[in-house]
């Protein structure tokens, strides 16, 4: 595995949720779930399942500007539910669309027939045609994919829907791919009765399906990924690579979050190196009366005027709603010596040494490997805490914004006597050809405590390379010399 070269994070929206539940209406009344956006002209299309009145989901469709994201106009359903006992009598619930021309759209979904318990209640995947991509007909001969029932397949119990592509093939041709959820199991504890998987099915026209089998699993090393992965949203990029964003059940949260995955090939997927690298978005625990305390789950996802807008459900599977957050054009993750940055749009990468090492008079003293970093939390912070010699202590903390990220070094004198002539220097190093991006410090280096420091920052630049030293003539004892800056 290797560090994900397109990593970001996400910067949620003020007015979330963009889309909450309508009191009053027949179709969304209790809740907007399984976001689906596309642009269709000067228009975002945003297929959902809502949650009417009779308990019943049914796809609905809103519209608003492109890069007016609060300002929806809802459309109601654009399909109906099956006949009691059929595969989707209960539920028609995440949608995907896919715009083959102007008169050709095709809806898939996932199927909730009402009969079982959990997840067994999920047995089909259909599909539904339109002209318009407002009123969909439904194909004759749903499901197009179900559940097998055969003990040890990955969709034994039920199966639920992702995304579909038509993915662009090494030798020329075009091969239509649904990677969808697969339930393989049920059970009493947490890993049996919410284990699911992500799945792929292939087709030569996306009508007749030849399933392939479970292509990502659990991570159990991973406490936000280690129950369930599900919901896989897959896009192919101009170099024909592939991204996904999918939803993760762990016990860190005990509920959802959303991670992140790259691949060659669509087959095999990349999560990254280190604990936290593919998790993108949690939820924000703590936070009573938060529409997003409890879970964040069902991404999708679309470009957006040089960045990515996200769009997501938050607590009890859309209860409170539809959110939108843009993604951070840089992201910062834990890797042995430093912070490893990646940009989101290029993905070219650097490595931060925050700081490489600590002096002071004849002193020198390099940071241990590896850095014992925490996190990210729910919006992507990592942070570490290093005792550099008895008594003197530093604290790093990288944050994230939409166009630049924050540093913050704190160093903590604990020692019991004044620390004169104290030097950290901050490198960062380019991993690739891409220019380094900047660094402004702001200043002047804060000291809490009084002293008769004074301070400079110098820089140096090297080919592929940058320097900056911080240097305080005295840090007395209980004193905290802090500097803070951007990167971006």
């Amino acid at each position: 595995m290797s560090k994900l070269k397109r990593n970001t994070t996400w910067v949620r929206d003020a007015r979330n949720p963009i889309l909450p539940q309508q009191p009053g209406s027949d179709y969304d009344c209790g809740g907007c779930m399984n976001p689906w956006i596309m642009q269709e002209g000067d228009q975002y299309y945003l297929y959902y399942a809502g949650w009417g009145a009779d308990r019943h989901r049914r796809v609905c469709l809103a519209t608003a500007p492109v890069g007016q994201a609060g300002e929806w106009e809802r459309q109601g359903p654009v399909l109906q539910l099956g006949e009691h006992g059929e595969f989707d009598g209960n539920w028609c619930v995440l949608p995907h669309v896919v715009k083959l021309d102007d008169r050709e759209w095709r809806l898939y979904y996932t199927g909730n027939s009402g009969i079982g318990t959990g997840l067994d209640m999920f047995p089909g995947l259909g599909m539904a045609f339109s002209e318009d991509g407002k009123h969909f007909i439904k194909h004759d001969r749903n499901p197009i994919i179900a559940r097998t029932g055969q003990e040890g397949d990955p969709d034994q119990q039920g199966i639920a829907g992702g995304s579909v592509i038509q993915a662009r093939l090494p030798d020329g041709t075009v091969q239509w791919r649904f990677y969808y959820t697969g339930c393989p199991t049920l059970g009493k504890d947490v890993f049996l009765n919410q284990q699911k998987q992500i799945c792929l099915a292939v087709s030569q026209d996306g009508i007749e399906w030849e399933k392939q089998g479970a292509i990502m699993q659990r991570n159990p090393l991973h406490d936000y990924e280690n129950v369930a992965v599900a919901g896989p949203i897959v896009q192919q990029l101009a170099d024909d690579s592939y991204r996904m964003w999918y939803s993760a059940i762990g016990t860190r949260w005990g509920y959802y979050s959303i991670c992140y995955a790259e691949s060659d090939d669509g087959l095999s997927w990349n999560r990254g190196t280190h604990y936290g690298d593919n998790l993108q978005l949690g939820p924000r625990h703590g936070t009573a009366g938060n529409w997003e305390s409890m879970m964040v789950e069902y991404p999708s996802v679309i470009e957006e005027d040089g960045h990515l807008r996200l769009f997501y459900t938050a607590n009890n599977y859309g209860l409170t709603g539809i959110g939108t957050a843009v993604s951070t054009r840089l992201r910062a993750t834990a890797d042995h010596d430093g912070a490893h940055i990646a940009s989101s749009g290029s993905g070219s990468a650097c490595s931060l040494r925050l700081p490489e090492y600590v002096a002071w008079g004849s002193a020198v003293r390099r940071l241990s490997s590896p850095l014992a970093w925490q996190g990210p939390d729910a919006n992507g912070m990592i942070w570490y805490e290093q005792t550099i010699v008895p008594g003197l202590r530093l604290r790093a903390i990288v944050t994230h914004g939409e166009q630049s990220l924050g540093l913050q070094m704190t160093l903590i004198n604990q020692s019991g006597e004044a620390l004169r002539g104290l030097k950290a220097c901050v490198r960062l190093i380019a991993l690739d050809e891409a220019a380094l991006p900047a660094i402004e410090w702001a200043g002047p280096i804060r000291v809490s405590a009084e002293s008769r420091a004074s301070s400079a920052l110098a820089a140096t630049g090297l080919a592929g390379e940058m320097a900056f030293a911080l240097e305080l003539d005295d840090l007395p004892d209980g004193g905290t010399a802090t500097i803070t800056g951007t990167l971006g």
